[in-house]
């Protein structure tokens, strides 16, 4: 016959392993920070209005020539392109 544990014989009552006050706060606590990071993750996710198509920015520069007429030459900026 095997010695008996404390607390182990049938007429006490069975008591879980953890309080249930512990498991709902922990509980609550992983689901509150898998919705944060989804909610992180959607929002501030790059190139959120843009689609796959690439960018070319393109600006004018101007200059005063020694005879005091103004020109303008096109100058392009490097081209951005975005990946999804």
């Amino acid at each position: 016959m095997s010695p008996q544990r404390k607390g182990s014989r049938r007429g006490t009552a069975w008591r879980p392993p953890r309080d249930r006050r512990e498991l709902v706060v922990a509980v609550l606590a992983s689901l509150t920070v898998i919705v944060v990071t989804a909610a992180l993750v959607w929002f501030l996710r790059p190139n959120r209005d843009s689609g796959s198509s690439s960018t070319v920015t393109t600006a004018a520069t101007t200059a005063t020539t020694a005879a005091g007429t103004t020109t303008v030459a096109p100058t392009t900026a490097p081209t951005t392109t975005s990946t999804p």
